[in-house]
């Protein structure tokens, strides 16, 4: 079995989105989705399909805008996840390939914190996109942890860190597994609450006002922001 985590609240189209991406893993064993949703009104929750048990957790606040509540989900959605459990993150405004859970799971098995190293963003909203590789972490959208990573991982968001992905590759002095940008892209622009990070400025990333770039890495499913 695998653990998901979620922070959501007020992007009910890209959270569709994600319960899509999840019903489309070719990944078929037993998943529960913890799902934190700190917004009014609260988020529908899709059908999803058999093997996978979604709890929604509603922390006492509400989130405003211009805060940042990333750390206290996680925080919250944490204590909702046992300690030998393998956990992936997966957040509400990026897309996911059907292969994403099948490969974060295999390499679960070998090492205690994994990744897609690099990261591909794509803001839908300004028809920008950026390629950032790296050797030293991943994304929090694009990790998997378990063991000592995901005690670390849980000390972190206790802290209310703001670089959770940084702190944690970069703290845990265990096993790694770095894997190729394959199965996930940042998706920055979606409607409704707005997101953080460099991905959302006018001015990030090339042009690509025809989306040629974004189908080149997803394929058919580029319709569905474009």
């Amino acid at each position: 079995m695998i653990y998901l985590l979620t922070p959501t609240g007020g992007r009910h189209e890209g959270f569709a989105l994600l319960a899509g991406y999840i019903n489309a893993q070719t990944y078929t064993e037993a998943l529960i989705w913890i799902v934190v949703d700190d917004c009014d009104p609260a988020t529908p929750i899709p059908a999803m399909r058999e093997g996978i048990e979604v709890r929604v957790i509603r922390p006492g606040w509400r989130w405003m805008p211009g805060q940042n509540t990333q750390a206290a989900c996680m925080d919250a959605g944490l204590r909702h996840v046992p300690d030998n459990a393998r956990l992936l993150v997966m957040e509400d405004d990026d897309l996911y390939l059907p292969e994403h859970i099948d490969t974060m799971a295999a390499a679960l098995g070998r090492a205690e914190l994994v990744g897609e190293f690099g990261a591909r963003y794509y803001n839908v909203a300004t028809r920008r996109h950026r390629t950032i590789p790296s050797d030293r972490h991943a994304s929090l959208a694009a990790t998997g942890c378990r063991g000592d990573a995901l005690a670390l991982l849980r000390d972190i968001c206790a802290r209310g860190s703001r670089r959770i992905d940084m702190e944690l590759w970069h703290g845990y002095a265990g096993a790694k597994a770095a894997l190729p940008m394959a199965n996930v892209v940042g998706i920055k622009g979606l409607p409704g609450r707005a997101g953080i990070g460099v991905g959302h400025r006018a001015d990030f990333g090339q042009p690509d006002p025809q989306g040629n770039t974004l189908r080149a890495w997803v394929g058919e499913r580029a319709r569905a922001y474009l």
